[in-house]
Protein backbone atom coordinates (compact mmCIF):
# COMPACT_ATOMS: atom_id res chain seq x y z
CA UNK A 1 0.00 0.00 0.00
CA UNK A 2 2.77 2.08 0.61
CA UNK A 3 3.34 5.19 -2.02
CA UNK A 4 -0.66 4.12 -3.63
CA UNK A 5 -3.22 6.85 -3.46
CA UNK A 6 -6.37 5.84 -1.71
CA UNK A 7 -9.83 6.56 -3.50
CA UNK A 8 -12.41 8.52 -1.51
CA UNK A 9 -13.99 6.41 1.00
CA UNK A 10 -11.62 3.33 0.30
CA UNK A 11 -10.17 0.92 3.30
CA UNK A 12 -7.95 -0.77 1.78
CA UNK A 13 -7.62 -4.86 2.23
CA UNK A 14 -4.99 -4.94 4.44
CA UNK A 15 -5.88 -2.28 6.59
CA UNK A 16 -9.35 -3.92 6.95
CA UNK A 17 -8.16 -6.92 7.93
CA UNK A 18 -5.77 -5.23 10.59
CA UNK A 19 -9.10 -3.43 11.66
CA UNK A 20 -10.84 -6.93 12.12
CA UNK A 21 -7.62 -8.10 14.05
CA UNK A 22 -7.61 -5.34 16.44
CA UNK A 23 -11.22 -5.41 16.76
CA UNK A 24 -10.80 -9.46 17.87
CA UNK A 25 -8.36 -8.77 20.92
CA UNK A 26 -9.79 -5.86 22.26
CA UNK A 27 -12.05 -6.64 25.52
CA UNK A 28 -13.11 -2.61 25.90
CA UNK A 29 -12.27 -0.01 23.73
CA UNK A 30 -12.17 1.56 20.15
CA UNK A 31 -10.83 1.51 17.11
CA UNK A 32 -11.06 5.44 15.62
CA UNK A 33 -10.70 5.61 11.45
CA UNK A 34 -9.85 9.55 10.46
CA UNK A 35 -11.29 11.03 6.97
CA UNK A 36 -9.74 14.22 5.27
CA UNK A 37 -11.40 14.96 2.25
CA UNK A 38 -13.14 11.82 2.38
CA UNK A 39 -9.38 10.02 1.92
CA UNK A 40 -8.42 7.62 5.30
CA UNK A 41 -5.55 9.02 6.85
CA UNK A 42 -5.46 7.59 10.06
CA UNK A 43 -6.26 4.44 12.06
CA UNK A 44 -6.07 4.72 15.95
CA UNK A 45 -7.00 2.15 18.64
CA UNK A 46 -7.00 2.11 22.07
CA UNK A 47 -7.82 -0.74 24.79
CA UNK A 48 -9.00 0.07 28.33
CA UNK A 49 -8.86 -2.09 31.35
CA UNK A 50 -11.35 -2.28 33.20
CA UNK A 51 -10.92 -2.79 37.40
CA UNK A 52 -13.86 -5.98 37.49
CA UNK A 53 -11.63 -7.58 34.66
CA UNK A 54 -8.49 -6.16 35.21
CA UNK A 55 -5.90 -9.55 35.62
CA UNK A 56 -7.89 -11.81 33.25
CA UNK A 57 -6.41 -12.27 30.48
CA UNK A 58 -8.88 -11.12 27.16
CA UNK A 59 -9.73 -13.80 24.70
CA UNK A 60 -9.46 -13.67 21.16
CA UNK A 61 -13.12 -13.57 19.36
CA UNK A 62 -13.82 -15.54 16.71
CA UNK A 63 -15.77 -14.86 13.78
CA UNK A 64 -17.17 -16.75 10.74
CA UNK A 65 -16.63 -15.63 7.05
CA UNK A 66 -19.76 -14.08 7.25
CA UNK A 67 -19.25 -12.18 10.22
CA UNK A 68 -16.26 -10.37 9.53
CA UNK A 69 -17.89 -9.87 6.01
CA UNK A 70 -20.49 -8.30 7.74
CA UNK A 71 -18.65 -6.04 10.01
CA UNK A 72 -16.52 -5.19 6.86
CA UNK A 73 -19.50 -3.59 4.52
CA UNK A 74 -21.14 -2.07 7.74
CA UNK A 75 -17.34 -0.15 8.32
CA UNK A 76 -16.88 0.46 4.45
CA UNK A 77 -20.65 1.98 4.71
CA UNK A 78 -19.94 4.31 7.36
CA UNK A 79 -16.87 5.35 6.35
CA UNK A 80 -17.51 5.67 2.91
CA UNK A 81 -20.39 8.69 4.64
CA UNK A 82 -17.36 10.58 6.00
CA UNK A 83 -15.46 13.62 3.95
CA UNK A 84 -14.03 15.46 7.53
CA UNK A 85 -14.20 13.26 10.48
CA UNK A 86 -14.20 9.77 12.50
CA UNK A 87 -15.30 6.88 12.42
CA UNK A 88 -15.22 5.49 15.53
CA UNK A 89 -16.13 1.69 16.67
CA UNK A 90 -16.44 0.91 20.52
CA UNK A 91 -16.12 -2.56 21.82
CA UNK A 92 -17.44 -3.96 25.11
CA UNK A 93 -16.79 -6.93 26.42
CA UNK A 94 -15.57 -7.86 23.32
CA UNK A 95 -18.17 -7.44 21.05
CA UNK A 96 -18.60 -4.59 19.07
CA UNK A 97 -21.53 -2.32 20.19
CA UNK A 98 -21.39 0.18 18.16
CA UNK A 99 -20.01 2.65 15.61
CA UNK A 100 -20.32 6.57 15.63
CA UNK A 101 -19.83 8.88 12.97
CA UNK A 102 -18.30 12.14 13.81
CA UNK A 103 -18.43 14.56 10.57
CA UNK A 104 -16.78 17.63 10.94
CA UNK A 105 -18.43 20.49 8.83
CA UNK A 106 -15.77 23.15 6.76
CA UNK A 107 -16.76 26.38 6.31
CA UNK A 108 -14.59 28.39 3.49
CA UNK A 109 -15.05 32.03 1.63
CA UNK A 110 -16.37 33.94 4.54
CA UNK A 111 -12.92 35.77 5.64
CA UNK A 112 -11.07 33.72 2.98
CA UNK A 113 -10.00 30.56 5.81
CA UNK A 114 -13.17 29.71 7.33
CA UNK A 115 -13.98 29.91 11.10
Amino acid sequence: MAGRKLKRGEVPQDVMAEILRILQTISYGEVVLVAQDGILVQVEWNEKLRMDSFGIPSQLQTWSEKQRQHISEHVRQEFGRLQYGRLVIVVKRGDIVQMERTEKQRFTGLDGEGI
